[in-house]
């Protein structure tokens, strides 16, 4: 009997002489192509919602950096535009002043500074002999008055109403750490230059205290404190200081009036000028950092949807790829992947969106974004930004709330919102819709595709058991007829 070849796990018979994978393979191409077809829309799709996330990301890195309170570069605040600056004209370093965005251009003096704001205190020295670390325990203690514990051990005592109770083997870093992470508002303190401890307010000025009540031992007791300090009541104090001849007093050393934030350094008999003057360069600046970018994102988001799709490059087979080489595949599928969001109906109403915020005036000022010197450009520039440095300039120096208003206005509706919030709006809209819309349209279809795909394969599958089954009889057949026209020529040549 003739041999078999076998091939690919298949029966290739030589009897016939066919090539049987050559010819079922042939027989197949109509399945391999609906299934290659549906790989490439499975491929294309998944191409495009890379190209939706790419969108997404850039327009929520472009927030982000532009439009969130905890940015450097935030645009939404008012502190970007209303910008004032501080300078001592004469005085010392006793005080240092900065100018914030309620500030009014004007001249101050301040003309003394007679005491600086304290925290309640209460100290001691020599208290310990000695010399000890935050590992050393309250029973080891040297002091000048001996520790005294209870008849269970313990000492306790209250500071701002706090209770607490340490025994003999807590160590003086426990003891502290516990003191300073309680609510009695006191940070304690242990000295080794002074052999002392110390215990003060959180808080400073006349209103701050340090309340310590003895309970048992003598940690603070008033005749023989082994501490140190005597149980009782400490207060703190206020800052005083005179400002264009009105006496100010406050409980901080750090404070702001009007705008303008003091910091104390020292006391000063001596008087100091300073006078607050309107910081444009700073807001324009901003500015004009915030329009380059935008520019470029508008550039950016324009050209995908001008790139046209190139259908003659569609996502590569497997059987395609196997007769390329890695650079010719790269270019190939580069190509292929370009065009992918033409004439995007998202991206094209989000740029649309920005586009009319530029010329819609803001109900609230009374004021387009023109006014102040940011323009449309030709309508082929799309949402660009043109900006007119001299009369923004001019519009800041005469009234820098109108321009916060004409760009960050938090009105109830889009026509009394400044444009910056319009636009952040719109970016807004337009990720959601592309997340909860288009993308999630392309994963429905992705996996319809994939199950189409799927099925199909099993067809595939199927119709090549078939004919491997049809051609492997039809090569026993015809083994099983050789081998009887060999049977009767070898009886009739007997």
């Amino acid at each position: 009997m003739p041999s078999l070849l076998v091939t690919n796990n298949k029966i290739s018979g030589m009897v016939s002489g066919l090539d049987t994978d050559t010819i079922i393979k042939g027989l197949l191409s109509s399945y391999q192509t609906k299934i290659d077809k549906l790989g490439q829309s499975i491929t294309k799709d998944e191409w495009t919602q890379d190209a939706y996330r790419e969108v997404n990301t850039l327009l929520k890195n472009f927030r982000t950096k532009y439009m969130s309170v905890l940015s450097g570069s935030n645009m939404m605040s008012s502190t970007a535009y209303e910008v004032y600056k501080a300078t001592v004209i004469t005085g010392g370093n006793a005080v240092t002043v900065t100018a914030g965005s309620g500030a009014s251009p004007s001249t101050f003096t301040i003309d003394s500074v007679s005491q600086l704001a304290a925290a309640a205190s209460a100290g001691s020295a020599d208290a310990l002999t000695g010399t000890y670390n935050k590992n050393t325990k309250l029973s080891e203690l040297s002091l000048a008055n001996p520790l005294e514990f209870d008849e269970e051990g313990k000492i306790t005592f209250s500071i701002n109403g706090t209770d607490f109770s340490f025994d003999g083997d807590t160590t003086i870093g426990s003891m502290m750490s516990q003191i300073n992470a309680s609510n009695a508002g006191v940070r304690m303190s242990y000295s080794e230059l002074t052999n002392g401890f110390t215990i003060q307010s959180t808080a400073t000025g006349s209103t701050s205290t340090v309340e310590i009540i003895n309970g048992t031992g003598n940690a603070f007791s008033a005749e023989d404190g082994a501490f140190g300090i005597a149980e009782g009541v400490y207060t703190g104090q206020d800052a005083i200081l005179s400002i264009n001849g009105r006496n100010v007093v406050k409980s901080s050393n750090k404070f702001t009036i009007d705008g303008v934030t003091y910091n104390l350094n020292d006391t000063s008999a001596s008087a100091i000028k300073f006078s607050v003057t309107q910081d444009i360069d700073t807001p324009v600046q901003k500015i004009k950092d915030f329009v380059n970018a935008y520019n470029d994102l508008v550039d950016t988001l324009q050209n995908k949807i001008k790139e046209k799709y190139d259908s003659s490059y569609p996502p590569l087979t497997d059987a395609q790829k196997e007769k390329m080489s890695e650079d010719e595949i790269a270019k190939w599928t580069a190509k292929a992947k370009t065009g992918l969001l033409y004439n995007n109906s998202y991206i094209s109403s989000l740029l649309q969106t920005m586009r009319n915020a530029l010329y819609t005036a803001v109900e609230s000022a009374g004021m387009s974004p023109s006014d102040i010197g940011l323009n449309t450009g030709a309508y082929t520039d799309g949402a660009k930004i043109t900006l007119n440095e001299d009369k923004l300039r001019a519009a800041l120096a005469k009234d820098p709330q109108k321009v916060t208003s004409v760009l960050v206005n938090a009105g109830s509706s889009s026509s009394d919102q400044g444009f910056i919030m319009r636009i952040s709006n719109a970016m807004l809209s337009c990720t959601k819709n592309m997340t909860n819309i288009a993308l999630d349209g392309l994963e429905k279809e992705v996996a319809t595709l994939k199950n189409k795909q799927s099925a199909a394969m099993d067809k595939m599958d199927e119709e090549s058991a078939r004919l491997y089954d049809k051609f492997s009889k039809m090569e026993s057949a015809l083994a099983k007829l050789n081998s009887m026209s060999v049977w009767l020529n070898s009886f009739f040549s007997s």
